[in-house]
């Protein structure tokens, strides 16, 4: 990864590897639903899609703060994170 880390030394967390799935798989969602379908608590998914979007790995969609994949986010998927 590099254009800007999202943890340690430009490494994904597992947190950020479930978001970018659900994403993949969803194209667009909410952090609240991102949350419900990761099992991840909302305050983390919030903190880590704003550092993924930091990243250039996920982008806002609309107002309301819903985020899908970057094309970046999906060559970073594909390469198995």
């Amino acid at each position: 990864m590099s254009r800007g880390s999202t943890g340690g030394e430009g490494t994904l967390s597992t947190a950020d590897r479930r978001i970018l799935q659900h994403l993949a798989a969803s194209g667009a969602d909410y952090p609240a639903l991102i949350a419900s379908n990761t099992g991840l608590h909302i305050p983390l998914v919030e903190r880590r899609c704003e550092a993924l979007e930091a990243a250039g790995l996920i982008e806002p969609v609309t107002g309301e703060v819903v985020y899908r994949m970057t094309e970046y986010g999906r060559q970073v998927a594909r390469s198995g994170f």
